[in-house]
């Protein structure tokens, strides 16, 4: 098969679904089908997950990918891809995220190229986000099929949109769990990787954090991402005198280096459509603590089996607060939940069961 795997931004975007495009783009070249991957980056960047060199790599440098684009930039943008896809004739086109396929689905508008739009958010991403949604909508009616990542997620899109949908969880990498004495760090480590925004809700883990800190005077809060809100958590930080036991990093491509020395994972987010960085800490064999009201996290967590959900009561804080006491305390309940998130994880997501889906979506879309 010839397949054109297209996405916003791969030079400086570092979200889960960048890395499970580079994945996935990776896996199915390497079974031989030839892929194309196609972007609105500048000319000649380079990703910042790894992709086989195998994929050919085509930037339509029209605007700046990692911002917002106007009206001429999308209709610029709308012509060459079609353009370019009419020329490359691929077997079926997939786009990684609304913000390429819903244009995808116009470029394409009258040509016999069947697209996949791969979702990665939630429906509630489009609450606040009208023209989007109608946009979403209105473009569905042009693509053939969409993935989305759980059953819970596509229960909740309209009926039109919901019968294209298959499920295709996201493939996680099998980590190696390392001895917590091998570990170079004398200091127990609470990690959280994610980007600096709102959907991620940091300040609620760092008021957390300070509420239990002084009782756990050898553990330190690691926080692994950037964002928008960077400078006003860092003011929170500074505000709470704890900016020797808060640490804020850029995100980093040795990610495996980063579970490996955490001694658990936190996850405090509002909504997650997966939970990318969770399933990887569990399958890191990190025990995990999240909201059990929050969509993706509760689907990985399975609470007192292999990690803590909290309920919200009103105060996000003080909840997840209480959730962090009980794992701190306890280093035995630590391990077991670890080993059973481990087996959990590297049972049901292994990456040759997702590329395998991925292949059979793709065949079946051409076929029909």
């Amino acid at each position: 098969m010839k397949i054109i795997f297209a996405i916003k931004n791969l030079s400086s975007a570092v979200g889960g679904a960048e890395r499970v495009f580079c994945e996935v783009a990776s896996g199915l070249v390497n079974r031989g089908h030839e892929i194309i991957v196609l972007t609105f980056d500048s000319i000649g960047s380079s990703s910042f997950y790894h992709l086989d060199s195998k994929i050919k790599k085509i930037e339509i440098a029209i605007g700046d990918s990692s911002s917002p684009a106007n009206f001429l930039e999308s209709f610029s943008r709308l012509k060459l891809l079609r353009k370019v896809i009419k020329e490359e004739k691929p077997n079926a086109v997939v786009g990684f995220m609304h913000s390429i396929y819903i244009i995808l689905a116009f470029a394409l508008n009258g040509i016999s190229i069947p697209i996949i739009a791969s979702e990665h958010i939630v429906i509630d991403h489009y609450r606040r986000k009208p023209f989007q949604f109608a946009l979403l909508c209105i473009s569905s009616f042009l693509i053939k099929k969409y993935t989305v990542l759980s059953y819970s997620i596509k229960e909740r899109y309209p009926y039109f949109i919901k019968k294209k949908m298959n499920v295709i969880p996201n493939p996680i990498k099998d980590f190696e769990i390392v001895n917590s004495s091998k570990k170079a760090n004398k200091r127990k480590i609470i990690l959280n990787i994610g980007r600096l925004e709102h959907q991620k809700d940091h300040l609620t883990l760092i008021k957390a954090f300070a509420k239990i800190e002084s009782s756990f005077p050898d553990w330190d809060l690691i926080i692994i991402g950037d964002g928008s809100l960077k400078n006003k958590i860092k003011k929170e930080i500074d505000f709470l005198n704890l900016n020797k036991r808060i640490f804020l990093k850029g995100f980093t491509k040795k990610i495996d280096s980063v579970y490996i020395q955490a001694d658990i994972f936190v996850v405090s987010s509002l909504y997650e459509s997966f939970g990318l960085v969770t399933a990887e800490a569990m399958s890191s064999g990190l025990p995990c603590i999240g909201f059990a009201d929050c969509p993706g996290t509760n689907e990985l967590i399975i609470n007192d089996r292999t990690g803590l959900l909290v309920n919200n009561f009103g105060d996000r804080s003080s909840s997840l607060a209480e959730g962090l006491k009980i794992l701190l305390a306890d280093t035995r309940y630590r391990i077991k939940l670890g080993k059973e998130s481990k087996k959990f994880i590297n049972t049901k997501f292994s990456k040759d069961e997702i590329i395998n889906s991925w292949e059979k979506l793709i065949y079946n879309v051409i076929r029909n």
